[in-house]
């Protein structure tokens, strides 16, 4: 839940607040910052950094170290933007990729800001020709959303052609039949060919109404698929989890019996000395000779249970 740290306003008792952040991390809702900087400019009211009122953006990470972050990594991808044909090794490209993220964590956390901010210009100016270059071209990221955007967008069009010609289809089939039932109709019957009219007529406006009512229902089953295709496209941004954190408890076993020894003396005790050793694969995930043994441990005494 975001609580503005000036005024207290909490987003259960605003839903309409919204948030602002600027560069030093810390946030603000939209009405402190109009009232703080009416004058375009005044001091963060938590670190006293001297702040102006066009700086600030919209949060959108819960946690604003995250916020931050992102802003320093869009505000220097437009420097570093460097691709893989730019270096003569896949080794030197990779360098040049961990030592960007180095920057981009110095400049989140205020770690050797003036060392990291010289060193930028630096690079800036050294580079100058092939960052130019390299903002005419999109990167790997870009092309990949280009053609995603360009697939979603086919695939809309095809979609809408499609229901649009069978809705085509089918109103000029029905309007086929409802003629031939007329015509026939009025052989056979001995009633005023008004009434018949008529009645043909009620008989297509509730066929029309039938068809408005099913293509709405498609809208909607259309509507709820797309947003279902949202949910489970991946974010970046941090889970907002309700309810209290979970904390574990072990449990509290009783065994009519000795009791087991504990974790810390099984070794000790020399319970492990006939345990086969664990391999370095299983080691790494967490499975170590005093699982095992205590586990068998356990399995001995499980018939204490019962009372």
């Amino acid at each position: 839940m975001r609580e503005c740290p000036k005024c207290k306003t909490k987003e259960y008792n605003n839903r309409s607040m919204v948030m602002m952040i600027n560069e030093c991390g810390h946030p603000l809702c939209r009405n402190c910052v109009e009232n703080l900087f009416a004058r375009n400019s005044g001091p963060c009211p938590q670190c006293g950094r001297t702040l102006y009122k066009k700086g600030f953006w919209e949060q959108t990470f819960d946690d604003p170290i995250i916020e931050r972050e992102n802003h320093v990594r869009k505000k220097l991808k437009k420097i570093y933007n460097l691709h893989r044909e730019d270096f003569p090794s896949l080794r030197e490209f990779n360098d040049y990729l961990e030592h960007f993220e180095t920057i981009v964590m110095n400049l989140a956390n205020d770690i050797d800001v003036e060392e990291t901010e010289a060193e930028i210009k630096k690079f800036k100016e050294k580079n100058s020709d092939l960052i130019e270059k390299n903002k005419k071209k999109l990167d790997e990221d870009q092309l990949f959303i280009q053609r995603t955007l360009e697939e979603e967008r086919r695939f809309k069009e095809r979609k809408e052609r499609n229901g649009y010609n069978d809705d085509g289809l089918a109103q000029k089939s029905g309007n086929v039949v409802n003629a031939k039932s007329i015509i026939e109709e009025l052989k056979d019957s001995d009633l005023p060919a008004e009434v018949i009219l008529d009645r043909q007529r009620k008989r297509q406006i509730e066929a029309d109404l039938a068809e408005k009512e099913e293509a709405a229902k498609r809208k909607r089953k259309l509507k709820l698929e797309a947003q279902q295709k949202k949910l489970e496209t991946a974010t970046f941004g941090p889970l907002r989890v309700s309810g209290a954190p979970f904390i574990y408890r072990p449990p509290d076993l009783l065994i009519n019996g000795p009791p087991l020894p504990t974790w810390e003396n099984v070794s000790s005790m020399g319970y492990v000395q006939h345990i086969r050793t664990v391999s370095k694969g299983r080691l790494a995930a967490g499975f170590t000779p005093e699982t095992g043994c205590m586990r068998a441990l356990f399995e001995s005494k499980v018939d204490l249970f019962a009372f």
